[in-house]
């Protein structure tokens, strides 16, 4: 789990920073936030204040009372949707509109604002794109908000102090900052995120072999050697594939499958189950094989409507295109909020954690169109890709909650050239 520090605004040493021009305010989209299958987590303090109002106990119920007290919000399910058990009909939380702003939990107070502490301790502002406000850059300028909403969230994320290689070299944090470096060069340049991923992956391998064999910490004589030898070497061009690779199929299944009904609505912190809960697992494994299977109708979390799997092949890719540009902005802009970095791990997974999410955003953005009939993905697609990217991926989603089959996934495409390759290529 990532690093927690105290960080009180009023102690600040410089000011959050954040995108240029950015804004934000709450407004109609409805209520977005409160109806996604996700866990929305609160303090143990929290948790005996709600528990402890007999309002709230009545509101949850005894279920969601047990929930409650594991420290997640209950949720039920409504339209073929998680929603919090507090949002009334109006779409309005119930416990702001009785209690105010400031008894809801901290983390619903703060969204979409999340904060990191940067390489030279600065908090980065993390600003989630799943919010249509930060998407559009719709509101007020957010510079007049940080410090309220780091009030409100009342702690920051620190960076890892250092990453490992594959090879079992550990590098301080000025060290694979380094690499980072190059990585965001890499992304500002003309070539697609797919085959800049790819050529990043090999890059980041070859500085890690060059590294000293044996050597438990690295030197910076030996990192700027390794970098040297690994900008040296010669990448391999990314052939696009015409099919998905079987490891691709799986990581749409997982993902992917978990945003379609009824897979979506089957979470542990959900309270008023069905009477159908088996059929519900029936489904959701249907689901799945669907999804590895490339056939068959599916209902899918920001979709307007089912739509048939067999139509996405027919949906033109883009990642080469303008549209990829978008999603290349979008990587950086993830290297620059620093929350990809605050957790130990190896140096590598970071560069997979991109892949990931270019090619779920692609996937995604493909089905949508597929979905309207179209055969060529709009910038609203590739945008509402890049929030499920957030979601399932890179902002919301904790590796320590991921289940095996994710776990084992990531380390296979991890350690193997070729499938990480083959993932890319299913959209390139």
């Amino acid at each position: 789990m990532a690093t927690k520090h105290s960080s009180p605004a009023t102690k600040l040493s410089s000011p959050p920073t954040h995108p240029p021009n950015q804004k934000f305010e709450c407004r109609d989209c409805p209520a977005r936030c409160c109806r996604l299958p996700w866990n929305i987590r609160f303090s143990n303090d929290e948790a005996r204040r709600y528990l402890e109002e007999p309002w709230v106990r009545e509101r949850a119920g005894e279920e969601g009372a047990l929930v409650i007290a594991r420290g997640v919000l209950p949720m039920r399910e409504k339209d073929r949707r998680l929603q919090c058990v507090f949002l009334d009909d109006d779409m309005l939380c119930s416990m702001q509109k009785r209690f105010g702003h400031e008894y809801i939990p901290k983390s619903c107070q703060a969204f979409p604002f999340g904060f990191v502490r940067d390489e030279k301790d600065v908090v980065v502002a993390q600003l989630s794109q799943l919010c249509p406000s930060i998407r559009e850059n719709y509101g007020k300028p957010v510079d007049r908000q940080l410090k309220a909403k780091l009030q409100q969230r009342g702690d920051t994320e620190r960076m890892s102090k250092a990453l490992a290689t594959l090879g079992g070299v550990i590098l301080a944090q000025p060290q694979y900052l380094r690499a980072v470096r190059h990585w965001e060069d890499q992304l500002a340049t003309d070539a697609s995120p797919a085959e800049t991923l790819a050529r990043l992956y090999d890059w980041t391998a070859a500085f890690e072999r060059a590294l000293p064999a044996g050597a438990e910490r690295a030197t910076d004589a030996s990192i700027e050697a390794a970098l040297g030898q690994a900008s040296a070497g010669e990448l391999a061009p990314l052939a696009p594939r015409k099919k998905a690779s079987f490891y691709a199929r799986v990581l749409f299944a997982y993902l992917l499958g978990n945003l379609c009904y009824p897979s979506r609505v089957r979470e542990a912190h959900r309270v008023e189950k069905a009477s159908w809960t088996q059929l519900q697992a029936l489904r959701s494994l249907g689901n799945k094989v669907a999804w590895m299977l490339e056939r068959g109708t599916v209902d899918m979390l920001f979709v307007p409507e089912p739509f048939k799997l067999q139509r996405v092949r027919t949906v033109d890719r883009f990642l080469a295109g303008d549209e990829g540009t978008l999603v290349k902005d979008y990587l950086r802009l993830v290297l620059q909020r620093r929350h990809i970095f605050s957790a130990p791990r190896h140096l590598l997974a970071a560069v997979l954690d991109l892949a990931l999410a270019t090619v779920v955003i692609s996937r995604f953005a493909r089905c949508r169109a597929a979905a309207n009939g179209r055969v060529k993905v709009s910038l609203e697609d590739v945008r509402e890709g890049i929030s499920v990217a957030e979601l399932v991926l890179l902002s919301h989603a904790a590796l320590s909650e991921q289940g095996k089959l994710m776990k084992n996934l990531r380390w296979l495409l991890l350690t193997k050239r070729e499938s990480f390759r083959a993932l890319l290529a299913t959209e390139a």
